[in-house]
């Protein structure tokens, strides 16, 4: 198990010691233990090699035991009667954003609420409202969290279910007869959620490919399995569809399944135009529909066939991407490659798990040019933010760094925070000193939209600030995000010179793609950032350039592919 998991593992053991009533000293115990397991820097099993698992803090010898059998075992026994002790319901309700233990237990324990329908039942009817505490508006954000969850149920990141795809994929390449394999869907398209995996392969003889998906390990069920198709349900919840084409018609097949809904729409409707019918198998005349396709082996043939050029799969979402490929005025969308360094990451000087040394020695690996080090102002205790004193004592480590590690130009920053009134977090000298300033809101969500924009232009306009990080500060399966007047936000980070931050963290993924196009078009700089908080999390960058592609961005709206003495210029103006 993973560092994160066991700590997921501790943290669950205090909910559930919670909803049980136990007693405060022995919650905060195992909080403790879950505190410090998210700024280990470590690996466990090393630390459990060593037995040192007792130097991490408030690890004595019976938690140390528990961490053990995490990590021999994947479960431990401890947590597994807490769980059957409680009913499955409420663990559930656990899930619900904003719907902390403590709460979860009155709810229980006064109305008897023991599961998620029927708490979405009692705030439907206005039942919670005369608990001490509540009100209608309380009742109102619940149900709002309860959608929000149940919309994140039916709905995967993006990432995780690449890492379920691309392991899919790599089989299915490696097999006899098969002359290539994709993903399609939503995930081709860089969408950032899925509901579950299209993969296509071409081959001669699909046999050996049918074979091999539907006998992988990772199959709970098969659903259905034939000669050019097989559907499974995986062990990760994920449904997961096969289709296999030959290759005559690869190009068709990719293109059709790749979507979008309204995009497939607007092909066949221009193709109709034109005297051509075009589905899976190719493009054919309308008045020979049986007779040989037009084209069908490439999806440039497929689009060139409707005089259209290659459109990008993360443009085919029916936004304009036709017309641009009939004019040749598709954009030369934003690659990974042109990155050149990464604006926003953490370090073990707040809440990441690595030191700068470490992360710097991980950009150069990766060949950036620049690297910032912005991690959380003082007023985010629970990311053991820095005051001023810690930002200066890190500025010495940073120095050490850029000794060790000349080749990257290291930068000193901060993420501060927006304060509910626009203020931030650290005084404006200080700010001033520094290299990058990432400004973020990191509470206070439901504020009233017209003080929640009033708070971002405030932010915006201090002078101090380089980058809005986050902007909206939602979180794809747990929260909505700050509600503010988009559009004179980005007019003002246009006018001011501030970049509005395509944020790559899997969870986040913010700004979407339609704010960010709306961004570009108002003026406004993006920029692509992992928000790192550990050095595996640098690996978050393709998900942050595939928003950015979805956005129609060139490297020329980006503003960390740049040269070190451009950004060094546009940072210091």
């Amino acid at each position: 198990m993973t560092n994160k998991a066991v700590q997921q593992v501790f943290r669950n053991i205090a909910d559930l010691l919670q909803l049980q009533g136990a007693d405060g000293f022995r919650v905060r115990s195992y909080q403790r233990v879950a505190d410090g397991l998210r700024v280990l820097t470590d690996d466990l099993s090393n630390l459990a090699a060593r037995g040192e698992l007792r130097q991490i803090p408030g690890v004595g010898e019976a938690i140390a035991a528990k961490i053990e059998e995490l990590l021999e075992t994947g479960e431990c026994r401890f947590h597994q009667e807490l769980l059957a002790a409680v009913p499955p319901g409420l663990v559930q309700m656990l899930e619900v954003p904003e719907l902390g233990p403590k709460t979860a237990k009155r709810l229980y324990d006064e109305l008897g609420l023991a599961d998620l329908d029927a708490l979405e039942a009692a705030a439907q009817a206005g039942r919670l409202r005369d608990l001490k505490g509540f009100g209608a508006k309380s009742e109102a954000n619940l149900l709002a969290n309860i959608a929000l969850w149940r919309r994140g149920r039916e709905r995967v990141l993006a990432a995780t279910a690449l890492a379920v795809a691309e392991p899919l994929l790599a089989l299915l390449q490696a097999q006899p007869g098969v002359l290539a394999a994709s993903l399609a869907g939503s995930l081709r398209r860089g969408q950032e959620t899925t509901k579950d995996l299209d993969l296509l392969v071409s081959a001669t003889d699909g046999a050996a490919a049918i074979a091999a998906f539907v006998g992988q390990p990772e199959v709970e069920e098969i659903a259905g399995q034939g000669e050019t198709k097989a559907s499974v349900r995986l062990r990760s919840g994920l449904n997961a569809d096969l289709r296999v084409v030959p290759p005559g018609s690869w190009g068709a097949a990719l293109q059709y399944f790749t979507g979008s809904k309204a995009h497939n729409i607007a092909i066949r409707s221009r193709a109709r135009e034109r005297g051509l019918t075009v589905n899976e198998y190719g493009v054919r005349r309308l008045d020979d529909p049986d007779g040989p396709a037009v084209a069908a082996a490439t999806e440039d043939e497929v689009y060139a066939a409707l005089g259209l050029s290659w459109i990008p799969p993360e443009l085919r979402e029916d936004r304009g991407e036709l017309a641009a490929a009939e004019t040749g005025e598709l954009p030369d969308l934003l690659t990974v490659a042109q990155i050149r360094g990464d604006l926003h990451t953490h370090t073990r000087w707040s809440d990441g798990q690595q030191s700068v040394l470490a992360m710097a020695q991980a950009a150069r690996e990766r060949g950036y040019a620049y690297y910032a080090f912005c991690d959380h102002s003082q007023v985010l205790t629970v990311a053991n933010g820095l005051d001023e004193a810690r930002v200066r004592a890190q500025w010495d480590d940073i120095a050490a760094a850029q000794e060790a590690v000349p080749e990257v130009r290291l930068l000193r920053g901060i993420e501060v925070d927006i304060l509910s009134d626009g203020a931030l977090d650290l005084s404006l000298d200080l700010l001033h000193e520094l290299d990058i300033v990432v400004a973020s809101v990191h509470s206070n969500f439901n504020q009233d939209p017209a003080k929640a924009t009033a708070r971002l232009l405030r932010a915006i306009r201090s002078g101090v600030v380089d980058i809005i990080g986050h902007p909206t500060g939602r979180k794809l399966t747990s929260r909505e995000g700050l509600p503010f007047d988009f559009d004179p936000v980005a007019e003002a980070a246009a006018e001011c010179g501030v970049a509005l931050e395509i944020n790559a963290s899997p969870e986040r993924l913010d700004l979407d793609d339609v704010l960010a196009r709306r961004a570009r078009a108002r003026g406004a700089l993006l920029v692509v950032n992992t928000d790192a908080h550990q050095i595996a999390g640098l690996d978050f960058l393709r998900y942050g350039v595939a928003q950015a592609r979805r956005a129609w961005l060139t490297a020329s709206d980006v503003l960390n592919t740049r040269p070190s003495e451009e950004l060094l210029a546009w940072l210091k103006d």
